[in-house]
C-alpha cells in the first residue's frame, strides 16, 4: 500500500510540475482546445474533498500533533500543510463525520420505569445506532463524489441540528451528500437549511414531550473581524428567555436622550444606534464594578512605546490584549488615555524591568507579558493577550520562580505543548528566553534551529518595536547603550 501510494503521488506531482508550466503562458493557449480536458481534470479533483477529510482523521487518530511537538493534529495540518486553523479543524470533523463512530444521544430513562418501557428504550436506541451506522456508510461511499466547498456547506449548515433531532445528524448528513450532487452550492445550502429545521421541529419525542433544552444548548456568541472602518459583526444564538431579558433591559436606552449630554430634542442618532448604546452602558456598568473589586486594573490592555505615542496619527493603531487594534479616538472613547499603569521596558531588549509604584503580582505580571510580546510566544501563534496563560520557563518544580525573568506568555494549547524536563519525550520542545536579544525562543526536540514567533500580532508589540529599533541603530551604526 505504501509503494502504491507513493508511486501515485509521484506521478501526480509531477503532472502538477507539467501542468503548472502548461498554464504559465496562457497566451498561447485556447479555451476550446483545452475545456473538456480541464473538465475532467476538476471532476477528479472534486474526490480530494475526501482524501482531505481522510487525512485530516487520520492526523486527528494517530496523534498527529506529536510530530511538530504539539497534542493536537490541528497543530500538524497548520504547521505543515500551511492551512489555517479553522480549515485543519474542518477537515477533522468531515473526517469524523465519514470515518468516525457515529453519535446518536441516548434516549433519557425514568428511575421509575417500568421493565418493558426499559426494553423499548434499549431497542429504540439500538435501532438508531444501526440507522446512523448504515447512513455514515452511506456518506462514506457519497463523499468521493462530493467536492470540498459542497462538503463545507454541509458541515455548516449541520451545526444547527438539535441534539434529539429527527432524523438524525448522521442521517442527515448522508441524505445531504446524496442531494450535493444534483444541487449547485446555494441551492444546497438552503436545502439542507429546510431539512435542519424540519428535523428539529420533529424532534425525538420522550415521555410525550420533545427536548426542552434543545435551543439553549446551541447558545452561542462569536465575534468577526474589524473590516477597513472598524466595523466588524457579532453574531449571537440567543434562546428565546434570554432573548426576552436582553430585549426588556435594551429598551430604555431608545428614549431620545438616554446616555447621551444632549438634550432630548437634539438626539440625532437612529432608533438602531440607540439600541447599541444602551448596550455599551450596560456593559460599562458591568465593568466599572469589576474594576472596583480588582482595584482598576482593567480588563483592555493598550500596548504602545512613547515614540509610537509621539508619532501617532489618527489613523494610527495601537494593539490590546483582545486582538483587536484601536486608534487613539476608540482609546479616549474606552476611557483608556489615563496613566494609572505604567510598566517601562528594556530598551533594547523591550524585557519587562519594573512595574512603576505597582506591586508584582499575577495580574501585573501578565500584563507585563502582554506589553513585551503581545499574543502568544509559540512560533507562528496570535492568540491575543487575554487568552495567554503565564508558563515558567524554568519549571515551578524545578525552583523556577514566578518572576518576571522567568515568565513567558502561551496560549492555553500551546502552553500544554511545552515540555518542561527538555528531554524530548514525545518529540515535544520547550520555550526558553534568549538573554542576549530578549525573544522568547522555541527549542525543537530534534535539536534543530529555535524558532521565533514573526505573526504581525508579534511585531506590533511595545516590546518587539523596542528590539527592532535597537537592532535599527546597531546596524546604522549608532550608538547603543548595552541591556
Amino acid at each position: 500500500m505504501t509503494t502504491q501510494l507513493a508511486s501515485l503521488i509521484d506521478a501526480i506531482t509531477t503532472a502538477t510540475h507539467k501542468l503548472a508550466d502548461i498554464f504559465a503562458e496562457p497566451e498561447g493557449l485556447a479555451f476550446d482546445a483545452v475545456r473538456a480536458d480541464m473538465e475532467r481534470l476538476y471532476g477528479a479533483l472534486d474526490q480530494f474533498g475526501a482524501i482531505d477529510a481522510s487525512f485530516a482523521f487520520l492526523a486527528d487518530r494517530d496523534g498527529a500533533g506529536s510530530h511538530v511537538g504539539a497534542n493536537h493534529a490541528t497543530q500538524y495540518l497548520t504547521d505543515i500543510l500551511g492551512i489555517s486553523r479553522s480549515e485543519a479543524i474542518s477537515r477533522i470533523k468531515r473526517g469524523k463525520d465519514l470515518f468516525g463512530e457515529p453519535e446518536v444521544p441516548p434516549a433519557p430513562t425514568q428511575p421509575d420505569s417500568e421493565a418493558a418501557e426499559h426494553l423499548r428504550r434499549a431497542e429504540d436506541e439500538a435501532r438508531r445506532n444501526e440507522e446512523a451506522r448504515k447512513a455514515k456508510a452511506e456518506a462514506r461511499r457519497r463523499a468521493r463524489e462530493i467536492n470540498a466547498e459542497k462538503q463545507r456547506i454541509i458541515q455548516q449548515v449541520l451545526r444547527d441540528l438539535n441534539e434529539h433531532a429527527s432524523p438524525g445528524y448522521d442521517e442527515l448528513h448522508a441524505q445531504a451528500l446524496r442531494e450535493a450532487r444534483s444541487r449547485g452550492p446555494e441551492d444546497l445550502r438552503r436545502w439542507l437549511s429546510d431539512a435542519v429545521r424540519r428535523a428539529n421541529l420533529a424532534g425525538r419525542n420522550y415521555d410525550g414531550e420533545k427536548d426542552p433544552y434543545a435551543a439553549w444548548k446551541k447558545r452561542s456568541i462569536s465575534f468577526g473581524r474589524p473590516d477597513a472602518d472598524g466595523l466588524a459583526r457579532v453574531v449571537l444564538q440567543i434562546p428565546r428567555a434570554e432573548l426576552a431579558l436582553l430585549k426588556a433591559l435594551i429598551q430604555p436606552g431608545y428614549a431620545p436622550g438616554t446616555n447621551i449630554t444632549a438634550d432630548a430634542a437634539d438626539d440625532e442618532r437612529t432608533r438602531a444606534q440607540r439600541g447599541f448604546d444602551q448596550l455599551i452602558s450596560i456593559l460599562r456598568s458591568y465593568e466599572q464594578g469589576r474594576q472596583d473589586n480588582r482595584r482598576g486594573v482593567a480588563s483592555i490592555v493598550v500596548s504602545l512605546t512613547s515614540d509610537d505615542l509621539a508619532c501617532a496619527d489618527r489613523d494610527t493603531l495601537f494593539p490590546t490584549d483582545t486582538g483587536i487594534d484601536l486608534d487613539a479616538a476608540d482609546l479616549i472613547r474606552l476611557g483608556l488615555a489615563g496613566t494609572d499603569f505604567l510598566l517601562e521596558l528594556d530598551p533594547v531588549t523591550g524585557v519587562p524591568l519594573s512595574m512603576g509604584r505597582t506591586r508584582l503580582a499575577s495580574v501585573e505580571q501578565k500584563l507585563a507579558i502582554f506589553a513585551a510580546q503581545g499574543v502568544c510566544a509559540w512560533a507562528g501563534c496570535d492568540k491575543p493577550g487575554m487568552e495567554l496563560e503565564a508558563h515558567h520557563v524554568i519549571a515551578w518544580r524545578d525552583g523556577g520562580l514566578t518572576d518576571i525573568t522567568n515568565l513567558v506568555g502561551l496560549c492555553r494549547e500551546h502552553h500544554r505543548c511545552n515540555n518542561d524536563s527538555r528531554d524530548g519525550f514525545r518529540n515535544k520542545g520547550f520555550v526558553d528566553i534568549n538573554r542576549r536579544t530578549g525573544r522568547v525562543e522555541h527549542h525543537p526536540a530534534n535539536g534543530g534551529p529555535p524558532r521565533t514567533n514573526e505573526t504581525a500580532g508579534y511585531a506590533a508589540s511595545a516590546g518587539a518595536k523596542i528590539r527592532h529599533r535597537a537592532l535599527h541603530r546597531t546596524t546604522s551604526g549608532e550608538p547603543v547603550r548595552p541591556p
